[in-house]
C-alpha cells in the first residue's frame, strides 16, 4: 500500500475543542487526518485539539519533531 506522505505541510483550518486525529502511518485517504487505515500496521494516531479556531500547518512529511505541527524538516 502506497503511503501518501509529501514533501510539503498541509494549511488546515481547526475548530477550537474539536478532537483531531493526525495520522502517522501515511495510509489515510484522509491524510494528513487519520480515516483507521493505520489498524494492523503498528502504528496510532496522535490525537490533538486547539484552544481557539486558527488555522495550523501539519506535517506531511512524516518527519516533523513537532508532530502533528510542521517544524520546516521537510525542507532539509
Amino acid at each position: 500500500m502506497e503511503t501518501k506522505f509529501q514533501n510539503a505541510p498541509f494549511k488546515a483550518s481547526l475548530e477550537a475543542g474539536v478532537e483531531y486525529a493526525y495520522c502517522t502511518c501515511g495510509l489515510s485517504e484522509a491524510f494528513p487526518f487519520c480515516d483507521g487505515s493505520h489498524r494492523g500496521s503498528g502504528k496510532e494516531p496522535i490525537k490533538f485539539t486547539v484552544d481557539v479556531d486558527t488555522d495550523k500547518w501539519l506535517c506531511r512529511c512524516g518527519r516533523s519533531g513537532r508532530k502533528p505541527y510542521c517544524d520546516g524538516s521537510h525542507q532539509q
